[in-house]
């Protein structure tokens, strides 16, 4: 069964490229937004190759045991069929073995160009491990969060959690607004920073033109706007003059920032002072529309198991999916 995140990747085209970073900047983000790429990687394989590391991390987890045990019955084991980061990076390196990938050499035979060359082992190094981690994490995270923003989306989400509020997911060493200047040495740059004054979302919000939003982080420090809002899009868009963002109205907004959103119920929305009324849907503009589920490609006992999970109060979620018979 593939999860919505799933489809969403395979609703990209893959798009090999000689382009680097600064000109993939250039080129309109909705192409970008249906195109399944890397800076500087002109081998179709290899582009594939990212394609299947990141499918297998979506994939699902399937019991392979009983699934609601007795009182005194361990839990049931599960049968592993994703992939872990590790398990993609070790794919992908002998994939590009393979391939007889060499930076030094400007890329793949019969593919290097002087553009392409890189140092072994760096960012540009198209499979050293700081590159693939960025490829692999980042690629994962813009289906998981395309999923997002279209169960978001969904009629009774908006009535329910017509807000997101935009948080930190993962820590950071040095997040955006700092940087090292030396031995000891960290400078603060709040213009690059998240949620400093003049920095990232000020700026998103500005652009927007969202008051409400601005308002609310300026009495609460708290990132905080409609899912209607255009504070999405423009930090997607790099609002502040930021060329490291990413061209979409989810997460992740930026490579590697570690921010992510949360749905923010219509109360709590409303106590920070939020209009939570008549919330318009801003979906995902690729992939499925909407997504039904049949009932027969569930396995029944992951079924058990969440009901039971359910009922005894260990799981506590919100979806919605339309059942078709």
């Amino acid at each position: 069964m593939l999860s919505l995140a799933q489809m969403l990747l395979d609703a990209k085209a893959d798009l090999p490229t000689q382009l680097g970073s600064a000109a993939l900047r250039m080129v309109d983000a909705n192409v970008l937004r249906h195109s399944l790429f890397s800076a500087r990687m002109t081998n179709a394989d290899a582009v594939q190759g990212i394609r299947t590391a990141v499918a297998r991390i979506l994939s699902s987890v399937v019991p392979s045991g009983p699934a609601v045990p007795g009182p005194d019955e361990p839990k049931a084991p599960t049968s592993r069929t994703t992939d872990t980061l590790a398990d993609a990076r070790l794919k992908l390196k002998r994939l590009g073995e393979a391939l007889k990938y060499d930076p030094a050499a400007g890329g793949f035979p019969g593919q290097q160009y002087k553009s392409t060359e890189a140092e072994p082992g760096s960012i540009r190094d198209l499979y050293s491990r700081e590159r693939m981690d960025l490829q692999v994490k980042t690629i994962t995270a813009q289906a998981q969060g395309a999923a997002k923003n279209i169960w978001g989306n969904e009629p009774d989400a908006l009535e329910q959690y017509p807000a997101w509020e935009l948080i930190r997911v993962e820590a950071r060493e040095l997040p955006r607004g700092l940087i090292k200047k030396g031995k000891g040495v960290i400078e603060t740059v709040p213009e690059d920073s998240w949620d400093e004054q003049g920095g990232r979302w000020e700026a998103a919000c500005k652009e927007a033109g969202d008051t409400e939003a601005l308002k609310i982080w300026q009495e609460t420090e708290r990132m905080v706007a409609r899912k209607d809002s255009g504070v999405w899009a423009a930090l997607g868009a790099g609002a502040g003059g930021h060329d490291d963002a990413l061209g979409n109205s989810y997460e992740p907004y930026a490579f590697n920032s570690g921010m992510g959103r949360v749905e923010l119920s219509a109360k709590e929305f409303s106590d920070l002072g939020g209009d939570p009324d008549n919330v318009g849907q801003s979906g995902t503009d690729f992939g499925p529309s909407e997504v039904k589920v049949s009932k027969d490609r569930f396995d029944p006992d992951i079924l058990a198991a969440l009901k039971k999970g359910l009922n005894s109060g260990d799981l506590k979620f919100r979806v919605k999916v339309e059942v078709s018979k």
